[in-house]
């Protein structure tokens, strides 16, 4: 029988790959911690499973904030200060620290040298 939502310390809404780079983040500031990852569909992570045609396309090599933030007319001023503290460059050295190698495309997208989601899929899992 699972726990209930009150015994854990962090609870957070959606299994995708924000959810669960949020809980490890969380964990890994504090081993303490009890997180739970509510998702809900069947599968977490799916989308990642399919994205870049099964190959995840992770980032984009655009290392300056106001510049990557520019691609997102919407949300263009909210973004520049998130991306000033995490951007596409956090997000490829927190991959490699843990193992996962990434490769640029002449697009500028950014996968896994493997070519195969599931490298991300084991990393975040």
């Amino acid at each position: 029988m699972p726990h209930s939502p009150t015994s854990y310390d962090v609870v957070i809404a959606g299994g995708g790959p924000a959810g669960f780079f949020a809980a490890i983040r969380c964990a890994e500031l504090n081993s303490r911690l009890r997180v739970l990852i509510l998702e809900k569909s069947t599968q977490p992570l799916s989308k990642v499973v399919v994205s870049g045609g099964g190959r995840c396309n992770v980032t984009h090599a655009c290392f300056e904030p106001r510049e990557f933030a520019a691609h997102y007319p919407r949300g263009e001023a909210a973004l520049i200060g998130a991306f000033q503290r995490f951007q596409a460059r956090d997000a490829v050295a927190w991959f490699e620290a843990r193992g996962v190698k990434l490769k640029t495309e002449r697009d500028g997208r950014m996968f896994p040298v493997t070519d195969s989601s599931q490298t991300i899929l084991d990393c975040l899992l």
